[in-house]
């Protein structure tokens, strides 16, 4: 039994909902006003042989024990979850039946023990009285301090080695954590991080995943990351995610600077949309991190030289990783499709000789305008452009062109591209018609590189099959699978096939995939977090993906990846028209078993002399009548068209 399975099995669900609307037995079924909105006339029934309940008023939803947490307590799954097995006694570890997760669980464990020996060391011995002076200097308060657990390590070879040991960790994993290394000679070990301040680097889940440690002398390297582990890829990482994100959405916008005290000091001021990139230029990884929380993106990078050209790697970066795209957007109603621009790139000049730190600690509105008054892109390459070229000499003025063309044909508002066209004119003092002629020729090397692209909503062409096309399934598959098993197996061994399925049901005028088509459990949240995943554009990685579940789900997205392994090999095409028709089928049979319950409940009602929530329920029926008539109609009409597409060994198109 899984440990989900116990908290349902474990909890009454009568006597919890009760704690929220008073319920009264309706037959062998119980009722009440809805939780959920204000009704005078109950229609809101619990189920507790299913351990289930339903709306049938304004809501019109309904779920299980952890649905009705999550949407009273407005909590995720996770919350939910971990807040019902403390209710109940239920033991979340589920690390021990997977030894990369109990791997990954003891080197997140290390650095936990790590950071608290670091921060105790800082509070407490007298051997960091100049990390505290340090701190003191750079007007970091005790709040902030305890916020981002900065802590300090000793100058000694072999003290966090020798804690951590006597904590029971095993030296191999030190080493594989990172906070310890082998000599050369491999003979023996010491610490990492020595007479350094040090700040705990954290993933977008709060979890601890490496460090940065600050020498207080002048030796070097001035600051000091973990090596690439398990956990930590530096060009992977964003620091202050944990902290940032959900400022981040609030704000729409997200401030880049350079280092981890430009960071805790715009966040002990109050500016807690702020992180910073981990190494000397931002990576494309990072900024599609970014991207799923805002597509405002303000950069504040030093303003010396050096600092320049960190800025053009960056800002390179960025042209290359948030281009315009398909994206999927959450609505009420599941998942749309939209094409837009990626990202809105601005750019803060820092004033000669200070950095955000600086400006922040000795005038913070000094700071607020500054952000409000950033650059867009073009205008600081622009700037860029003026200073880097010999804009007296011809092979300058064309590097400039060469340089601002792509740039000026990136743009996709007309008014705003003829705009930077005659600026680029005068910049170089070339005629604004040779200026054109280059901008109009760098759009149509942008739109062929586009065309390259296979368009998301264009099918793969399948090669000829002799297969007849397979009805809709019904019931289970072997094994035991079900319709929706196949369904979010399809998807997990195909991400990209969502945002297809997403177009397809618009063009079919049905709801978008969505996360009530998923009745069990498991499936539904593991559906949920792969639509939150993909909707921030990030790559696709499993081992990522399995980050982002809670511990309790990783047994069943194995078994989902591993059915869905076992399916042969298939064109495009095929796969699409398979993940159209289970959830036609997936929808077809929830509808149906909805339509079975009802009855049962209308009956159960109608027998308790609850007239006023029978013709609730029966309402409720009547409008599931409808639903699983359109469905059927087009679920005939589909197999009628891939029948005589596949007769003429054509790809087929959804119309």
């Amino acid at each position: 039994m899984t440990a989900i399975e116990e908290i349902k099995q474990r909890i009454d669900i009568v006597e919890f909902i009760s704690r929220y609307t008073p319920l009264q037995r309706a037959g062998s079924r119980y009722k009440g006003l809805c939780p959920f909105h204000n009704e005078r006339t109950p229609s809101f029934i619990v189920s507790p042989d299913r351990g289930s309940w339903h709306c049938f008023g304004a809501c019109s939803t309904g779920g299980d024990i952890f649905e009705f947490l999550m949407r009273k307590e407005n909590m995720s799954f996770r919350d939910a979850l971990e807040t019902l097995a403390r209710e109940t006694g239920v033991e979340l570890d589920d690390h021990n039946g997977d030894p990369e997760r109990r791997r990954r669980a003891g080197l997140y464990a290390i650095n936990e023990d790590a950071a608290a020996y670091f921060q105790d060391i800082l509070r407490h011995h007298a051997q960091a009285a100049p990390a505290r002076a340090y701190l003191e200097r750079r007007q970091i308060d005790a709040a902030t301090a305890e916020r981002f657990a900065i802590g300090y390590a000793l100058d000694k070879w072999d003290g966090l080695r020798n804690h951590l040991l006597h904590l029971g960790h095993s030296l191999p994993d030190l080493i594989a954590a990172g906070v310890i290394k082998e000599n050369a000679e491999q003979t023996s070990t010491y610490d990492v991080f020595r007479g350094r301040v040090i700040i705990p680097i954290r993933d977008r889940r709060g979890r601890i995943v490496g460090f940065g440690g600050r020498v207080l002398d002048d030796s070097v390297p001035k600051y000091l990351n973990t090596p690439d582990t398990a956990l930590f890829h530096k060009t992977k990482t964003i620091y202050a995610i944990d902290l940032a994100q959900d400022a981040i959405r609030r704000a729409d916008q997200v401030v880049i600077v350079e280092g981890y005290m430009d960071v805790i000091a715009a966040h002990q001021y109050g500016f807690e949309n702020v992180v910073a990139c981990m190494g000397t230029a931002l990576t494309s990884d990072q900024l599609q991190q970014l991207n799923r929380y805002t597509d405002n993106f303000v950069l504040a990078l030093d303003a010396d030289a050096a600092g320049q050209q960190a800025t053009l790697r960056g800002l390179n970066q960025a042209r290359e990783a948030l281009q315009r795209q398909a994206r999927l957007r959450p609505t009420a109603q599941g998942l749309a499709f939209e094409q837009r621009l990626a990202a809105n790139l601005q750019i803060v000049s820092m004033p000669e000789g200070t950095d955000p730190d600086d400006v922040i600690r000795r005038d913070p509105a000094a700071w607020r305008d500054l952000v409000a008054g950033a650059q867009p892109l073009v205008e600081f390459f622009f700037k860029i452009a003026a200073d880097r070229f010999d804009l007296t000499s011809g092979p300058g003025k064309g590097a400039a062109v060469s340089s601002l063309a792509p740039l000026i044909a990136e743009l996709g508002d007309d008014v705003e591209r003829e705009h930077y066209t005659r600026q680029l004119s005068k910049l170089v003092n070339i005629s604004l018609e040779r200026i054109e002629e280059r901008v109009q020729a760098a759009v149509r090397t942008e739109s062929v590189r586009h065309r390259r692209r296979p368009a998301p909503d264009e099918l793969s062409p399948a090669p000829p099959r002799d297969a007849a096309v397979m009805p809709p399934p019904r019931g289970a598959e072997q094994g035991g699978f079900t319709q929706e098993d196949h369904l979010l197996a399809l998807l997990l061994s195909s991400p990209e096939l969502l945002i297809w399925l997403v177009q397809a049901c618009g063009r079919m005028e049905i709801q978008p995939i969505q996360v009530d088509d998923f009745q069990r459990l498991e499936n539904r949240e593991i559906y949920r977090t792969l639509r939150q995943y993909l909707v921030g554009d990030e790559g696709w990685d499993s081992t990522l993906f399995q980050d982002e579940l809670a511990d309790p789900l990783h047994g069943r997205f194995g078994l989902m990846l591993a059915y869905g392994a076992q399916h042969p090999s298939r064109d495009a095409t095929a796969v699409q028209e398979d993940a159209v028709k289970r959830l036609l089928s997936v929808r077809l049979n929830r509808l149906k078993e909805q339509s079975r319950e009802i009855n049962e409940m209308q009956r159960d009602l109608q027998e308790a002399h609850e007239t006023a929530a029978a013709k609730d329920v029966g309402q409720a029926n009547h409008e599931i009548t409808r639903e699983r008539w359109h469905l059927e109609r087009l679920v005939k009409h589909l197999n009628e068209l891939l029948y005589e597409q596949n007769r003429h060994n054509a790809g087929v198109r959804i119309q």
